[in-house]
């Protein structure tokens, strides 16, 4: 009879529950007043699900995760393996061997802003260029949003930078560098377009031995993809105005040094010491000082035989090449048969290992500079000029 009652009573609870939308099991109480989620409800498509909270002290949802810079910076070395680690390997002639440089050059007060810069270091055989990008972040929604140089998330991202991390000018010249095509830039250094009336890396007049080649192990046809000069009283200058970056920057002063300039190209130095302690970003002149010739490898790579400055062109997303480039009063070319590098000016050539003379922010005119150095006289005995045949000469100014 007992039993006849309480089975009486169990059921009549279960038809209440049913009747208030409560479920009945491991998962829930009986009589709650909150429907629960079917399957197909839960996995609605376009349903945003909410950062998850983990519980406060007293019990209660705790707030959201705050910033957190180490997974800023293992999440830009990931996005820039994912995005720039193909073009190294071609670059080094091998896999990177060791995981991206990243510095966080600046972020907003509260945290949740941050802008900096990513290399990937070059193999100690390779004597290629580091492969480097900029990027851009934003902490939303219990993550961070991650853009690098070059893509629509970095432009993205720029524009909604609070002005108090970075001005509207240089925002909009880190844009037109991201979104500088190869036909732009080619235009703008081969004379096609207005460019930025770029110099050689060193003072105006004097006169630097130039090196360049091949780097070992890396992409077959570009003999200038090695260029580098050294020489003179070893200051670097900056090849036109624009704004200073560091990549791979130590506290002693070393660094890739990279000059954003007006048209969005940009130019490179490498193996700099003694950078001027400039904040990322800061208005530099052309020729003015941004270091000295070196053999540090804060980027890694091939060492160096003697101090110098490993120079190249750049835009968002990678190298521009060298070939056509009018800079200093030369053009740069490149040959195939035989493969070669050099420099020109009108019938004036100057091969890997000669003397080249900056001319300062001047075009590369026909005429020949008019105050030529003596260098080893060729056979028809004038000083610089190519010899017959075509064969370019050592050394010319």
């Amino acid at each position: 009879m007992l039993s006849c009652v309480v089975g009486l009573s169990l059921l009549g609870v279960v038809e209440r529950a049913l009747l208030d939308g409560g479920t009945v099991g491991a998962s829930g109480t009986v009589g709650d007043d909150t429907p629960a989620r079917s399957h197909r409800e839960r996995a609605k498509p376009g349903r945003r699900e909410a950062p998850r909270r983990t519980p406060g002290p007293s019990g209660g949802p705790a707030a959201p995760a705050a910033p957190d810079p180490a997974v800023l910076t293992a999440r830009v070395r990931e996005l820039t393996l994912e995005q720039r680690g193909a073009t190294a390997r071609r670059s080094y002639g091998a896999a990177p061997s060791r995981p991206p440089v990243v510095d966080t050059a600046r972020t907003s007060a509260d945290g949740t802003w941050a802008f900096g810069t990513t290399a990937i270091p070059v193999p100690a055989a390779s004597a290629a260029t580091p492969e480097i990008a900029f990027f851009a972040a934003r902490w939303r929604r219990g993550r961070w949003e991650i853009g690098l140089s070059g893509g629509a998330a970095f432009t993205g991202l720029l524009s909604a930078m609070p002005a108090s991390l970075m001005s509207a000018a240089e925002a909009g010249a880190l844009r037109r560098y991201a979104a500088l095509t190869a036909e732009g830039a080619n235009a703008l250094v081969n004379g096609s377009r207005t460019g930025d009336g770029l110099m050689l890396p060193w003072k105006s007049g004097a006169v630097w031995s130039m090196t360049a080649g091949e780097p070992p192990g890396g992409a077959a046809g570009r003999p200038l993809g090695s260029l580098a000069f050294s020489g003179g009283d070893g200051r670097v200058l900056s090849s036109g105005a624009g704004r200073l970056y560091r990549f791979c920057g130590d506290a002693a002063g070393r660094a890739l040094v990279m000059v954003v300039h007006r048209s969005g190209l940009a130019t490179t130095y490498y193996r700099v010491r003694s950078v001027p302690r400039l904040r990322d970003g800061s208005v530099v002149g052309r020729g003015e000082p941004i270091g000295r010739t070196g053999t540090d490898l804060p980027c890694g790579g091939a060492a160096a035989p003697r101090p110098q400055v490993g120079f190249d062109l750049r835009r968002g997303t990678e190298r521009v090449p060298l070939d056509g480039a009018r800079i200093g009063g030369w053009t740069f070319r490149e040959r195939a048969e035989p493969l070669l590098g050099f420099a020109e000016r009108g019938d004036l050539q100057v091969l890997p290992g000669g003397l080249l003379a900056n001319l300062g922010p001047v075009p590369a005119a026909d005429d020949p500079p008019p105050s030529p150095l003596p260098g080893t006289p060729p056979e028809d005995g004038t000083p610089g000029r190519a010899k017959p045949g075509g064969a370019p000469s050592p050394s010319a100014t």
